[in-house]
């Protein structure tokens, strides 16, 4: 499944001027005014979008809202910083969200961003969460958590290219970057087209420049603009209005017909979600931070009893050499659950008095000479980066604190590690807008009018919107039935080490399996994988792979070679992933109708449909992540609340496209299985 080349770029070539100001050797040109750029910055951008007016009256709203808050030219960073501190003093500690997208072309290193930044210390309450978050690695758009109600959207790479991939809808335009004389590529037909698709009558604009050739572009797609006094030295800059009327499209223009999904319409802020894993605790977490009240149904006594279970899960990564849609998903997936964990998990403890989040690193071994020479080539595609980096064998031994089998370079991830997944599910769980009930099993959903029932063994629930965080189970409903949903058996074991005289490894260690640092005097390892097998006895053959694998590892673990079985534990549940190995996030299609609209793809899959897809409106899936799910499930979270609240997306439209319910449907018709 190979996809487009994504848009290169390189990093800013700087050089620092007598006054510390960084100037681009590219364009010739200041990043912001030497006379004082944050000035400049209020000045054009907050007050001719008149964010003060618009910020304090969306703090008299007490339903919550989303701004958003769009710019052609990252740069130093500093127009996002300054929003984000007019932001604060009028909305700081309610409920609405501030999203600001920005896309670079030539990105600043982090080191070079970090001297920008200090020019502004009044700006650090924000510039240092962003350094913090500031992606190693970013293909298509990356999602940044600097507050708990601000939002950074950043693309690297070409303006127009960038936005042609964005799902959103814009309320403020900062047309910023270098001189249209000087970067005449950044103020392109292409952009301006991109700014017009993603407005709406409400949206403003600002910008430094008046040059005619901007005053022209912004007329031909619909803007209206009046001159206003330049700052500093600069005679005029224009700001104005979104107008034009002419049937503007929102949607991406490459997203196919049938994964045109109708934006939401919910009249009430309330959801029911089947399933109390990872995956229904992080939606109904999202949803309750955007003040919804969300009615958890969970089949068993407690939250957490399935794959979810587990004592310790690791954030796993490991990289394709080749760019394809599944590994620029789980990259951007990987860099957001890293912030997610670091923002929402860092202050709480497990019932032991362990933090929930645990930033150890994960160390990948290359066990064979393929996997050494697959490493060797990951290094390469990510290199000076920061993201990863190749140890040498004694090397890989120090950071792991043990020996290791291996005699070949291993990669090192420093920024993984693991988590308690259960009671990371019950901290989530706790947020005061979500009600979890237990032992209910839901047997039936039927939609009346807009409304839901989700009937169980007990009683029957009514909402507008349903969600089915269920995993494997998700297939017992009628419409959820066709989805290729493949159950995956996984025993993970433990032993305590007091018993054993066992070492604790330093970070996580994965080859064949996985191995975690000792928490609570107990050693955990794993976990077998058999693919269609959903029964969760527990095994004592699962536990004898269990033990040889890790002794795979490091033949410091040898002890357990001779140590009975009944000085391990374990337990064993069950997984699910699909044939094309990614998620089901989104609205789910009407499988039956989507095959009579577009059964002419059975004969021609290149046949000219028109017609939107027919969707059970209100009802929404998020499945199928597999044994990544520490790894995929709190971006995938994000991105479906923000579809049912109709949020900027916070993934490039192709790979929101790649994990649309839709695609089972469409592939069965132009493969003809079904």
């Amino acid at each position: 499944m190979t996809m487009t080349q994504t848009p290169q770029y390189e990093h800013a070539d700087l050089i620092w001027d007598e006054t510390g100001t960084p100037c681009s050797t590219q364009f010739d040109d200041v990043y912001f005014s030497k006379v004082g750029g944050l000035d400049e910055t209020r000045h054009v951008f907050l007050d001719h979008n008149q964010l003060s007016e618009r910020f304090e009256q969306l703090s008299q709203q007490d339903d919550a809202q989303t701004f958003v808050i769009a710019e052609t030219g990252f740069g130093t960073g500093l127009n996002f910083l300054a929003a984000c501190q007019l932001w604060d003093h009028y909305l700081k500690d309610t409920p609405h969200r501030l999203v600001f997208i920005s896309t670079e072309m030539y990105p600043l290193t982090p080191s070079d961003l970090e001297k920008a930044v200090q020019v502004w210390p009044e700006l650090a309450s924000w510039s240092e969460p962003l350094l913090k978050a500031y992606p190693k690695v970013c293909t298509g758009i990356q999602t940044l958590l600097i507050d708990s109600n601000i939002q950074l959207m950043l693309a690297f790479g070409d303006a127009a290219r960038s936005f042609s991939k964005l799902n959103a809808q814009i309320d403020a335009w900062f047309l910023d970057g270098f001189a249209p004389s000087k970067n005449p590529d950044m103020w392109s037909t292409d952009l301006f087209q991109e700014i017009k698709r993603l407005s709406t009558p409400k949206t403003t604009f600002a910008t430094f420049t008046a040059a005619r050739v901007v005053k022209d572009l912004l007329t031909d797609h619909g803007f209206n603009f009046s001159k206003a006094k330049g700052f500093g030295r600069k005679r005029d800059m224009i700001h104005g209005e979104f107008i034009a009327l002419d049937n503007n499209e929102n949607a991406c223009q490459n997203t196919e017909v049938w994964f045109q999904r109708p934006r939401p319409k919910h009249s009430v802020k309330n959801a029911i979600i089947i399933g109390a894993g990872l995956a229904g605790a992080h939606t109904a977490y999202n949803l309750a931070q955007r003040g919804w009240q969300v009615t958890v149904l969970e089949k068993k006594e407690t939250a957490a009893k399935g794959a979810s279970g587990n004592y310790q899960g690791v954030l796993y990564t490991k990289p394709s050499i080749q760019e394809t849609k599944e590994d620029s998903f789980y990259l951007a997936s990987f860099q957001y659950a890293i912030q997610h964990y670091t923002f929402h998990l860092s202050d709480k403890q497990s019932q032991s008095g362990h933090p929930l989040w645990h930033q150890v690193g994960l160390l990948q071994l290359a066990q064979t000479d393929k996997e050494n020479i697959k490493t060797e080539k990951v290094e390469a595609k990510y290199l000076g980066t920061g993201f990863n980096r190749r140890l040498s064998a004694e090397e890989a031994k120090a950071q792991a604190g043990i020996d290791l089998n291996s005699a070949y370079p291993s990669l090192f991830y420093p920024d993984s590690g693991w988590v308690n997944p259960a009671e990371t599910c019950s901290a989530l769980l706790a947020h005061p807008n979500i009600h979890l009930i237990c032992n209910e099993q839901v047997t039936d959903l039927r939609q009346l009018d807009k409304t839901w029932k989700v009937t169980t063994k007990n009683n029957q629930y009514d909402s507008e919107v349903v969600i089915i965080a269920s995993a494997w189970e998700a297939n017992q409903f009628e419409q959820t039935q066709h989805f290729p949903l493949t159950p995956i058996r996984g025993q993970v074991s433990q032993t305590v080490i007091s018993d054993t005289s066992l070492p604790s490894p330093t970070t996580v260690i994965c080859g064949d399996s996985y191995v975690t640092p000792v928490t609570d005097d107990q050693l955990n390892f794993g976990a077998t994988f058999d693919l269609k097998v959903s029964e969760t006895d527990y095994r004592n053959e699962d536990a004898e792979r269990n033990i040889n694998k890790l002794n795979e590892i490091s033949d410091v673990f040898s002890p357990l070679k001779s140590t009975s079985l009944d000085r391990v534990t374990g337990r064993a549940s069950v997984r699910c992933i699909t044939n094309d190995r990614l998620p089901i996030i989104g609205l789910i299609n009407d499988h039956q109708k989507m095959i009579e609209q577009y059964q002419e793809l059975r004969k021609d899959r290149k046949w000219p449909y028109t017609e939107p897809g027919s969707y059970h409106q209100g009802l929404y899936a998020n499945l199928s992540h597999g044994s990544k799910g520490l790894t995929s499930i709190p971006l995938c979270s994000e991105l479906l609340c923000s579809m049912i609240e109709g949020d900027p997306l916070p993934l490039s439209q192709d790979l929101v496209d790649s994990l649309n319910p839709t695609r089972f449907t469409i592939k069965g018709l132009i493969q003809k299985k079904i």
